[in-house]
């Protein structure tokens, strides 16, 4: 395994397959893991928030220096460093949070098209997983390398009986694959989520990149919303490519990776409201915060 297989891979493996094992549903494992990725990100969220505040308040003065030194970039440069150092505020620290689901959602991806090896522990190059394609009748030459663990892992849920038992076609394979395997069901509420939506055979999988993209937009429009900002310019063109970005992603990967992807863009939602909020009741308690504010409403009401 790579470093990114063992530091982040394995683990999302193991921990996706311990939720399994508490709720006994691949979907809700998903939208549990989810969750637990927001709740850990949450401090670097809420420090992007925090900035993106900042940010927002310093634009009235960062226009002022774009109409003082518009002929003099150099010096613009210069003094919106200087404006940015001494209120504390870093123009990068906001994207940071933007790109930390990427890992997690492309993690989740490798520990769903390989369950054998991430979740249940079968080493990819070992003697293992082609005697279990042999034995549930998976031609590993014939089939697609990137989904063959998955059509295995299908496979097998046929060989449990009904108390989850492993029959003994399989059980005798050996006491190493017969105590690492697990029945995994994909179905969520019809939808096998180990299957990819095609763009070429229209089904009802196809309503997980739809609903993925519809929900990218709404925490994209409602987060900016929020913000207080104006949505124009490269704003209104990330409002528009990450939602087509979510539909693509929802095309070429597996159904669950879609489900991960809708549970973290409306867990975004959430999590903005609530941090909205949270930083709001913070500055009111701030009285240099309320002085300026009241400064700004004499000025406008003058």
């Amino acid at each position: 395994m790579g470093i990114f297989d063992t530091l982040i891979v394995r683990p999302f493996g193991l921990l996706l397959m311990w939720i399994y094992n508490m709720v006994h549903n691949y979907g809700f494992a998903i939208i549990i893991f989810a969750t637990i990725a927001k709740l850990i990100l949450l401090p670097f969220s809420y420090k992007s928030k925090k900035s993106m505040a900042k940010m927002s308040k310093l634009q009235e003065k960062l226009n002022k220096l774009q109409k003082q030194y518009a002929n003099n970039r150099v010096k613009l440069n210069e003094e919106m460093t200087k404006l940015y150092e001494r209120e504390g505020v870093s123009p990068m620290s906001g994207c940071l949070p933007s790109f930390l689901p990427l890992p997690i959602m492309f993690g989740l991806y490798y520990a769903v098209q390989k369950p054998l090896t991430y979740m249940m522990g079968f080493l990819e190059k070992g003697h293992d997983i082609p005697l279990l394609a042999q034995a549930v009748g998976v031609d590993l030459a014939a089939e697609n390398p990137y989904t063959v663990q998955i059509i295995i892992s299908e496979r097998l849920g046929q060989f449990f009986d009904a108390s989850g038992e492993l029959m003994p076609e399989i059980a005798k394979l050996s006491d190493n694959i017969a105590n690492y395997l697990v029945n995994i069901d994909f179905n969520f509420f019809g939808l096998n989520l180990a299957q990819q939506p095609s763009f070429t055979n229209p089904s009802i999988l196809w309503v997980i990149p739809i609903v993925s993209g519809l929900t990218a937009f709404l925490s994209s429009f409602l987060t900016q919303k929020m913000q207080g900002t104006q949505i124009q310019g490269s704003m209104k063109t990330v409002l528009y490519v990450m939602p087509l970005m979510s539909v693509y992603f929802g095309f070429i990967l597996p159904a669950s990776v879609g489900i991960y992807w809708i549970t973290n863009n409306v867990l975004m939602v959430v999590q903005e409201f609530l941090l909205g909020k949270f930083i709001k009741h913070q500055e009111s308690k701030n009285p240099e915060l309320e002085t300026d504010k009241k400064k700004k409403k004499k000025n406008k009401e003058a």
